[in-house]
């Protein structure tokens, strides 16, 4: 029972970080679309690169965030499954 518990939280943890992914994937996106419509108005090119730059930046610390975070639940969840009386412990500061 205790497991089904760790795998709920993940499972909620997970798609939090997949919205949260998500919604700035699409702040890059819609960089992009930006960038698209600037160039046809004819704006300066220097400022459409600096635009681009920022949504791949953008796009790029998103990704390497997500990774970190799905890989750290991931350890979080198999660390507690395998060894239940440290994670409670450490879950519970009073028992210090």
């Amino acid at each position: 029972m205790q497991d089904l518990k760790l795998v709920a939280a993940f499972a909620f943890h997970v798609l939090v970080a997949v919205g949260l992914f998500t919604l700035i994937g699409g702040a890059a996106a819609l960089l992009d679309y930006y960038t698209k419509v600037l160039a046809g108005l004819g704006m300066s090119p220097l400022i459409v690169e600096a635009i681009k730059a920022t949504e791949y930046f953008l796009f790029a610390v998103d990704l390497i965030c997500f990774v970190v975070y799905i890989s750290r639940e991931t350890w979080l969840l198999l660390r507690s499954m395998t060894r239940p009386d440290q994670a409670v412990a450490e879950a519970d500061p009073a028992t210090d």
